[in-house]
């Protein structure tokens, strides 16, 4: 099964195949095949949303130290891009991994 199409289309593949597979052997190879495909689609399934909770995690995290200041938060664009970076790039990994999927 070729890796260069994403997981959900090489699972509709392995699907159709399982479908119209004759041979007892291609059947249980196609078997071993689409359970190998879903383990891989439930671990990229479930890093994706880790790393997308994480991200959620951080904004919160932000927003809640803005919103409990009692005096004026002065933050350069710098300041602000640094403390929001680290979120970014967990919120990109995330979506990268569920974007494999589709």
């Amino acid at each position: 099964m070729s890796t260069d199409l994403p997981a959900m289309e090489q699972l509709r593949r392995l699907n159709q195949n399982l479908c119209n597979a004759q041979d007892p052997n291609a059947l249980s190879q196609l078997a071993r095949q689409l359970a190998r495909q879903c383990e891989e689609m439930d671990a990229r399934l479930m890093q994706g949303l880790i790393d997308i909770r994480a991200a959620h995690l951080g904004l919160q995290a932000i927003l809640t130290l803005l919103q409990r200041r009692d005096e004026p938060l002065l933050l350069s664009s710098e300041e602000a891009a640094a403390l929001l970076e680290p979120v970014q790039q967990r919120l990109r990994q995330g979506l990268s991994c569920i974007n494999r999927l589709v």
